[in-house]
């Protein structure tokens, strides 16, 4: 009898490209998923490295400069061949960002917003814009924020102000990309 032959089967060295799944998240941040066979014997040579840039290592039509390999997973199955799964993080927009989410959050007797964005910025950059005193901006990411009272000046030359300011702040790096929380709460400042 003769042996079975896998139709299909990638030569060495070869990733064929299978299945391509897509979603967004609630910030904007979107994941692509290529689903790849390979040769099991290949699988040292052809797995990515993290952050590898979706236009070095995709063999989708369309590639992506924004976006870049965040996991991978093999997973065997006979006959020699593997299902090389790979999750690429980022945008596929060539640029901008995607408008912020506000969020309310009562805490009497202020009212509190929290913010959640991607930037671009460096984890050192971000920390270094957001000092105590930085009030809440008119604009992140193209969508504007609840309004901010201005700076006043006071009869004794003192300034004050009473509105939104920076209060938290946290980050997580997903890919080449930032998703920030930032939270600004009611304030009364006299200097």
């Amino acid at each position: 009898m003769p042996a079975a032959r896998i139709i299909g089967l990638p030569s060495s060295g070869v990733k064929t490209l299978r299945r391509v799944d897509y979603s967004t998240e609630r910030n904007g941040l979107e994941t692509l998923t290529e689903t790849y066979t390979i040769r099991t014997a290949d699988r040292a040579t052809l797995q990515p490295t993290f952050n590898a840039p979706h236009t070095s290592f995709s063999k989708n039509s369309t590639l992506y400069p924004r976006m870049v390999v965040e996991n991978f997973n093999i997973r065997a199955q006979d006959g020699d061949i593997s299902e090389l799964t790979v999750t690429f993080v980022g945008l596929t927009s060539t640029s901008g960002l995607p408008g912020a989410l506000i969020k309310v959050l009562p805490a009497p007797p202020k009212v509190v917003y929290q913010v959640e964005y991607l930037s671009s910025q460096t984890e050192s950059e971000l920390i270094a814009s957001a000092t105590v005193l930085t009030r809440m901006p008119v604009t992140i990411n193209g969508t504007v924020m609840p309004y901010n009272r201005p700076f006043t000046t006071n009869s004794d030359n003192s300034r004050s102000f009473y509105g939104y300011t920076y209060s938290t702040t946290e980050a997580t790096r997903r890919g080449l990309f930032l998703v920030c929380t930032v939270v600004f709460a009611e304030y009364n400042i006299i200097y």
